[in-house]
């Protein structure tokens, strides 16, 4: 039977894949090096010998944390299933591999003074290059690459939408969020030319953050505005079907399980985050 060594099949996946997004490759690739590192006779092993066990094993050794054997074995599963395709293979043992129990955090929202403080500390810093794309993620519940993806054309400040293709979102489907009054007011007074997020943006993004000062102790979520976003606008809209669209969720288990977190959240702070009403923070301390 005609079979090839691993690492060849990570180099073919990838050569199939490339028409993707730059950083899924990066992912594979970074992933998939991680496990030949961990189990250095994986790069060698013929794909048609790999057997559960096997990647079982080679998960274990390679990482640390449920979410990243997760990750791990969707990405082992892939190489393994492109392997099938080309023949060599019989099966894909990653997907006989049972998946690990991820149990998810509950993410708090920002309040209502650290939202504005965040807000307060883009404008401030970089001339407010920075402003636009914050808002879009905290009042539109734009994921932060995403907003790297956008420009000015996909947002229509007098239909009051903002338009997401394929190739913006992170599931690959289009999707179309309302501009609301308040993210509208921040967007009509800044610049409509090039992208809402301004050039060496994850590095300026870093400082605002940093700058901000919230969060410090927990430390920064990834996906904290978003959450934030969906968090306020079922406390003030009480509408979740609406919610559900306007985050492109294609069922409400997710956006149950996962992003609403309304602690401390009563439907008078809800008011005053759409309202954008509440009162500014200090001024920014010099470091």
């Amino acid at each position: 039977e005609t079979s090839v060594p691993f690492s060849q099949a990570v180099r073919a996946s990838l050569e199939a894949r490339k028409h993707r997004r730059p950083r899924t490759l990066q992912e594979i690739r970074y992933m998939a090096a991680r496990m030949m590192k961990k189990c250095p006779e994986l790069a060698r092993k013929q794909v048609r010998s790999i057997t559960p066990e096997d990647c079982g094993r080679y998960l274990r050794k390679s990482f640390s944390t449920p979410r990243q054997r997760h990750k791990g074995r969707l990405i082992l599963s892939g190489i393994l299933n492109f392997s099938l395709k080309r023949g060599w293979c019989r099966r894909n043992a990653a997907f006989l591999v049972p998946p690990p129990i991820l149990r998810e955090k509950r993410i708090r929202a920002l309040s209502l003074y650290e939202a504005k403080r965040l807000l307060h500390t883009a404008e401030q810093l970089f001339h407010g290059a920075c402003l636009p794309a914050c808002a879009l993620m905290l009042y539109a519940g734009i994921r932060p690459h995403e907003v790297k993806r956008l420009t000015w054309k996909h947002i229509n400040l007098k239909s009051g939408l903002v338009s997401l293709a394929p190739s913006h979102t992170k599931t690959g489907g289009s999707r179309h969020v309302s501009i609301l009054p308040v993210l509208g007011a921040i967007l009509s007074r800044t610049s409509s030319a090039g992208s809402p997020a301004p050039p060496n943006w994850e590095k300026k993004w870093k400082e605002v953050r940093r700058r901000s000062g919230i969060l410090k102790k927990s430390g920064w979520v990834q996906d904290v505005l978003r959450h934030t976003y969906a968090s306020y606008h079922l406390a003030h809209f009480c509408n979740q079907n609406l919610l559900q669209k306007e985050m492109g969720h294609s069922s409400p288990s997710l956006l149950l399980a996962r992003y609403l977190n309304m602690e401390g959240i009563t439907s008078a702070t809800g008011a005053m985050f759409w309202t954008h009403s509440f009162i500014p923070p200090a001024p920014l301390k010099k470091d």
